[in-house]
C-alpha cells in the first residue's frame, strides 16, 4: 500500500492526505468491529495499511515543511519529533493496561474507545495547516508530478548516504519487529501471567519515552556511529536475554536479568527512532522528503516481512531463547557490517558532501 499511499500524498497533499488516513483508520475500526467473516477481516487491513503508508510518510513530512529554513532546523525537527514519540510511548503504555483490563470486561470496548480516540484525531487534523499548497487542475501538472516523483526516487538510490540510511533503518525496524514478538514468546515460555506481562511491557513504554528525549545528547556524543552503536548495544541486549532465557530454565531468579536486558533494548530504542528520522530529513525539503520517507517505509516493510519469515522459520525448529541468540547475533553483524559501510556516508559535514547530496538543502537553495 505505499505505492497508492505516495501517489495519493502527491495529488492531495500533506495535511489532506493526513485527514485521509485518519479517516481509513475509523473506517478500518467499523469493519472490525461489523465483521463476520475472513474477507472483511482482509479488507480492514488493506485499509490499515493505506491508512498508515499515508501517515508514516505525510506526518514527517508536515513537520519537516512546516519548520523554516535555518542551520537549527535539523534540531527543532529532532525535538519535535522526540517530544512526540516520547509522549507517544507514555500514551501507549498507560493504553497497554487500559486495552487489557477492558477486554476482559468486553472485547469491544478498547476498539471502540480507539475509534473514539481516533475520530477526535482526525478533528484535529483538520486544524493543520498545510506550508505548500499546489493546484492540482492540469493534467498537465500531474503529468509532472509522476516525471518529479522519478526523478526523486533516481536521486534516492544515487544518493550513498540516503542508500546507506534506508537500508540501515528498514533492516533496524524489521528486527525490532521481530523481537517486539520474541520477547513476549520468552516471558511467555515461563508461564507469566498476561497481567504481569501487560504490566512490565507498559513499564519498557515509558521507559522508551523517557529516553526518547535523550536523542540529542546521545548524538552530540557519539555523532555519526550513533545509529551503529545503538543497534550494536540493542543486538548485545537481545543475545544477553537469549542467554538468561536458557539459564532460567535452572534457575528461574535469572529472569530478572532477562527483563533488565528487555529494559537496556527499550530504552536504546527510545533514542533510535527519533535520530533516525532526524538524518533521514536532513538535506531535504517539501520537493523530496515524502519520497525519503516513502523509500524508507516501503523497504522497511519488505525486510519486516523477510526477516519475520526468517523468524518464524527459526522459532518452528528450535527454543525461544535460542532464536534470540540467532537474531541477537546476526544484529550484531549487520551492525559491524553497516559501520563500515556508513562511515565515509553518514554523519559528515555538509561542505563533505558532493554539490549533488545536497542539492535539495534548502539552506543550500537560498545562497
Amino acid at each position: 500500500m505505499q505505492v497508492p499511499a505516495t501517489f495519493v500524498i502527491e495529488y492531495l497533499g500533506r495535511k489532506r492526505s493526513i485527514i485521509f488516513a485518519n479517516f481509513l483508520n475509523c473506517l478500518y475500526m467499523l469493519v472490525v468491529m461489523f465483521s463476520n467473516n475472513l474477507f472483511n477481516l482482509v479488507t480492514a487491513e488493506l485499509l490499515s495499511s493505506l491508512a498508515f503508508g499515508i501517515k508514516e510518510t505525510a506526518d514527517p513530512a508536515l513537520l519537516n515543511e512546516s519548520i523554516p529554513p535555518s542551520r537549527y532546523k535539523s534540531k527543532i525537527f529532532a525535538k519535535i519529533t522526540q517530544k512526540g514519540i516520547s509522549n507517544y510511548y507514555i500514551i501507549n503504555a498507560i493504553s497497554t493496561v487500559l486495552a487489557g483490563f477492558f477486554y476482559d470486561i468486553n472485547p469491544y470496548i478498547p476498539i471502540t474507545l480507539s475509534l473514539l480516540i481516533t475520530i477526535v484525531v482526525t478533528l484535529i487534523s483538520t486544524a493543520f495547516i498545510e506550508p505548500q499548497m499546489k493546484s492540482k487542475k492540469h493534467k498537465i501538472q500531474e503529468f509532472n508530478q509522476i516525471t518529479e516523483l522519478k526523478d526523486s526516487f533516481k536521486f534516492i538510490l544515487k544518493s550513498e548516504r540516503l542508500k546507506a540510511l534506508i537500508l540501515f533503518s528498514a533492516v533496524a525496524v524489521g528486527i525490532m519487529s521481530v523481537l517486539g514478538t520474541y520477547e513476549i514468546s520468552l516471558l511467555e515460555d515461563f508461564n507469566m501471567p498476561a497481567k504481569y506481562l501487560c504490566i512490565i511491557f507498559a513499564a519498557l513504554g515509558i521507559i522508551s519515552g523517557i529516553l526518547a528525549k535523550k536523542q540529542e545528547e546521545f548524538h552530540d556524543k557519539f555523532k555519526n556511529k550513533s545509529l551503529c552503536i545503538l543497534m550494536g548495544i540493542i543486538g548485545i541486549s537481545t543475545i544477553a536475554a537469549g542467554i538468561f532465557g536458557v539459564i532460567s530454565k535452572e534457575y528461574q531468579f535469572c529472569i530478572l536479568f532477562i527483563i533488565i536486558a528487555y529494559v537496556i533494548r527499550y530504552a536504546y530504542k527510545g533514542i533510535y527512532y527519533p535520530l533516525i528520522e532526524k538524518y533521514l530529513r536532513n538535506f531535504a525539503n517539501e520537493k523530496i522528503d515524502t519520497k525519503i520517507f516513502t523509500a524508507k517505509n516501503f523497504l522497511g516493510s519488505i525486510l519486516s516481512a523477510g526477516i519475520g519469515v526468517l523468524a518464524s522459520f527459526l522459532l518452528d525448529r528450535i527454543n525461544i531463547s535460542y532464536c534470540m541468540i540467532i537474531i541477537g547475533g546476526l544484529t550484531v553483524i549487520f551492525t559491524i557490517v553497516m559501520s563500515k559501510y556508513m562511515k565515509a556516508r553518514v554523519g559528515l559535514k555538509p561542505e563533505e558532501y558532493s554539490k549533488e547530496e545536497i542539492k535539495y538543502d534548502e539552506l543550500n537553495q537560498s545562497e
